[in-house]
């Protein structure tokens, strides 16, 4: 079987171009003045200014990235980075993530005006729709991608202030193959990414990697132990918070997938944890989960909790019921919610117990419900 190659993120992109370019500032201060490209750095296959950068992902693991710096000035460079999805079929790969860096002018530079100014330029959607990560207003440049570029900066400038402004030429036609226009964010696409790295997530790929993750665990699993299984990371993640260092099997999107192979291999007991917004597709009915093939679940939670107001995302609607003085009637409907869940899964594959747990985007747990057959 072919080993798939890992790719990386928009937001890995963003910040190794932003460091790239944070280096030919510096270099350009250190020659007093801008000059040719090619004086920098040389020539490269892109052309003048080629540069390998290393960054930190949030893991702590260093990689190396290939950036091309694009313009040096007295004031500010710009510099890009071709995003490498790797053998993931994402929709971005191979589109230019570019990155100006510019230096804010000050007269005196206290601690406070030290910062990292981040904007959104040209191809980078905007935030119009609460219940994201990102406020109403600001360019869709998640949490997580922002500390790398931050990081990334203060490596190479570690006292100046500036401007950094992340744009995508192609983002705009590349954000109308995405999930972007429904969630509200217009005028691009989302920097995104919370490792770095983008996993191979093909069919084929992730069903190979689901069986071998379950073979796995029926070979070191103690006859007692339950089968974890989550989305993704955050599922993941939050589930090893739980119950400790337990082996957790990533299902991706195909859920169904998993569940029918761990049943067919003899597994009778299953533990789930993962984000209501992914979970509840089960209780509607899907168990392939992927944006192309389920709606999203946003309207079904509301209504399953008794909620007759719109939102934009289920997330949205967790932030509204925290905030609510009743806690703990909302931490039973979500428990509700993970029963009912539970009880399908259940029911559907005929396993001996199921207990699921609902986490939201801080992986923090706010509900949960056993099934047993």
């Amino acid at each position: 079987m072919k080993i798939l190659r890992k790719g990386f993120t928009t937001g890995t992109c963003a910040a190794a171009a932003a460091k790239a370019a944070a280096m030919a500032i510096k270099e350009s201060e250190v020659r007093r003045g801008p000059r040719k490209i090619e004086d920098f750095w040389g020539q490269s296959s892109r052309g003048s200014g080629e540069v390998m950068v290393d960054i930190t992902l949030p893991e702590g693991k260093r990689v190396s990235l290939a950036a091309l710096i694009k313009e040096v000035r007295e004031d500010y460079a710009i510099a890009s980075v071709i995003k490498d999805a790797g053998d993931d079929p994402d929709v971005t790969d191979g589109a230019e993530i570019v990155v100006k860096v510019k230096k804010i002018m000050k007269g005196v530079e206290s601690e406070e005006e030290k910062q990292i100014v981040i904007k959104g330029g040209k191809g980078v959607g905007v935030v119009t729709k609460p219940g994201l990560q990102i406020p109403v207003g600001e360019p869709a440049i998640n949490p997580v991608p922002r500390r790398m570029i931050v990081e990334a900066i203060r490596e190479v400038l570690p006292d100046k202030a500036v401007e950094v402004t992340v744009e995508v030429p192609e983002g705009e036609a590349l954000a109308k193959k995405t999930f972007n226009p429904r969630l509200g964010i217009v005028g691009g696409i989302s920097i995104i990414g919370t490792t770095g790295i983008v996993e191979p997530m093909s069919l084929e790929a992730l069903k190979a990697t689901v069986r071998c993750e379950i073979d796995v665990f029926i070979a070191e699993a103690k006859s007692s132990s339950p089968l974890y299984l989550a989305p993704g990371k955050i599922g993941e993640d939050s589930l090893k918070r739980l119950f400790g260092p337990v082996r957790v099997v990533q299902t991706g999107n195909f859920v169904g997938f998993a569940l029918e192979y761990a049943k067919d291999r003899g597994i009778k007991d299953i533990v789930y944890g993962g984000h209501p917004g992914k979970l509840a597709k089960i209780l509607m009915g899907y168990y392939d989960t992927h944006s192309r093939n389920s709606p999203q679940a946003t309207d079904f939670v509301a209504k399953h909790l008794g909620i007759s107001e719109k939102f934009n995302t289920v997330e949205e609607i967790i932030k509204k019921t925290k905030t609510s003085s009743e806690s703990d009637f909302w931490s039973e409907r979500f428990s509700h919610l993970a029963r009912d869940i539970a009880t399908k899964i259940g029911i559907d594959f005929g396993f001996s117990t199921v207990e699921v747990y609902l986490f939201d985007m801080e992986k923090k747990l706010i509900g949960e419900g056993k099934w047993a057959g």
